[in-house]
């Protein structure tokens, strides 16, 4: 299929110029920071219309750590229709269902041109769809849908910036941010409600001073702290397979496969689709803050199955930090159980499931992988230059840690969120992933640029 038609419209379409020169890291730091204040003012202003004390957010922690979105306020959708948009336009491309060639400038510019068009398009029905599931705006509703489409229209300029005139993508930003975000005020807010601290660990001290040592207050700390290393951990796991130039004798290399394969890409797809599928009850009149004897018994059908296939959608049922020491009485519960054996299965099928799919229409596939080895002029050594040979050699890895990567994201996520960890087990592996992209592209930077004390961070570069 061909979107040529679209290519009229480009000079309609704003675009944030490249710089003219390349730019210093302290420019780009500050651009980076002025995006991610940007954001987070956006995540504080309230369309008009709407009051933050109307909004339930119950069960839809994840989709706002995934879609660096904050429900009610003009991030309602956040860059939700920005991954959407991006992630269908490149399976599009991968499969060969649009006919484009992204190493052409022109069909590059085509390509952007078509993900912003999309990106308008998913903007507005997301927001419909967002403030329909939680009665945003009353008689004034497709002024809230509008307001909130814009919020999403600015983000996907503030990443465009990024991209241009900073480090790393916005997107990436965006989501690190919003999950730091809620694990320091899950950790140290000092503020109070309902008696009590919203912190950890000032609960933690106030209870202390009443002379009640509650070590479990501190529990969800120490277990982001674990998982944080253990994602870590794995980020630096690879498997390399040796290669050696064909043409030039003594000089070899090797091909990296991180534990972490497909990246945390089968996560995102995952968690973004269970979430999107909570937006389905609100077609039978279902909405948020609905208690269940107000339903009738379809409605009782369509809430009890999804209830199941999400992990906080249930009410009692809900499984985030069963694992908690406050909270592991409720294994004790049959629902529970039922509801996390369904859950995993369903998260982990969908991992496999998407890991599969984007290795067969990316880059990273064997063959794709053969092929970039052999136009650098490398073979396998001991066997004859020979594009078959590579494939046959990658076959043997690929496939199966696709696979090994896909369960291994997927369970790290998974016992995160039963653990009750802070920014949810799905938030902490994008965080972590998006931190390692954002340090491998600052040591290709200039470190003679950076101060000393900030070059120090990095270790000795050569």
């Amino acid at each position: 299929m061909k979107i040529e038609f679209l290519r009229p419209f480009l000079k309609y379409i704003p675009e944030v110029k490249r710089p003219s020169r390349a730019l210093p890291l302290k420019d780009k730091v500050l651009w980076v920071a002025l995006a991610l204040g940007i954001f987070y003012v956006l995540g504080v202003i309230y369309p008009f219309g709407v009051t933050e004390a109307e909004i339930n957010k119950s069960g839809f922690e994840l989709m706002q750590m995934v879609f660096a979105s904050h429900i009610g306020s003009l991030l309602t959708v956040g860059i939700g229709p920005i991954v959407v948009g991006s992630i269908m336009l490149q399976l599009l491309v991968g499969t060969g269902a649009l006919e484009l060639d992204l190493t052409r400038n022109e069909d590059k510019a085509l390509f952007q041109g078509a993900q912003k068009i999309l990106v308008v398009i998913f903007s507005l029905l997301e927001a419909a769809a967002m403030s329909m599931a939680f009665q945003l705006g009353g008689g004034m509703y497709w002024l809230v849908v509008l307001q909130i489409a814009m919020g999403s229209i600015i983000l996907m300029f503030l990443d465009e910036i990024v991209s241009k005139y900073g480090i790393g993508s916005g997107i990436g930003l965006f989501i690190a941010g919003g999950v730091s975000q809620s694990i320091i005020t899950a950790s140290i807010n000092p503020m109070q409600m309902a008696g009590t601290y919203v912190g950890a660990i000032p609960n933690f001290i106030a209870l202390l001073d009443k002379g009640n040592f509650d070590i479990v207050q501190l529990f969800p700390i120490v277990a982001t702290i674990i998982v944080f290393l253990v994602v870590v951990y794995g980020e630096s796991m690879r498997l390399e397979i040796p290669l050696a130039y064909g043409t030039i004798r003594g000089i070899s290399a090797r091909y990296p496969i991180k534990f972490f394969y497909v990246s945390n890409i089968p996560v995102i797809l995952a968690a973004a689709l269970i979430q999107s599928l909570q937006l389905i009850p609100s077609i039978f009149g279902i909405h948020a803050g609905m208690s269940y004897p107000e339903m009738n018994m379809l409605q009782q059908g369509v809430y009890t199955f999804f209830s199941y296939i999400t992990p906080g959608y249930g009410g009692a049922n809900n499984i985030y930090g069963v694992l908690n020491p406050s909270s592991i009485y409720k294994l004790g519960d049959i629902p529970v159980i039922v509801h996390i054996l369904i859950y995993g299965a369903v998260f982990l099928g969908l991992c496999v499931l998407f890991g599969k799919f984007w290795a067969a229409t990316t880059n990273i596939g064997p063959e794709k992988v053969a092929q970039q080895i052999h136009q650098g002029g490398m073979q396998i050594p001991g066997f004859r230059r020979d594009i078959r040979v590579i494939q046959h050699v990658l076959e043997r890895y690929i496939p199966q840690m696709v696979v090994i990567s896909s369960i291994a994201v997927g369970l790290l996520a998974l016992s995160a969120d039963l653990l009750g960890v802070f920014g949810s087990g799905t938030g902490i592996l994008l965080t972590v992933g998006i931190l390692f992209r954002m340090y491998e592209q600052l040591q290709k930077e200039e470190m003679g640029s950076m101060p000393m004390w900030f070059r120090g961070l990095f270790g000795k570069h050569r």
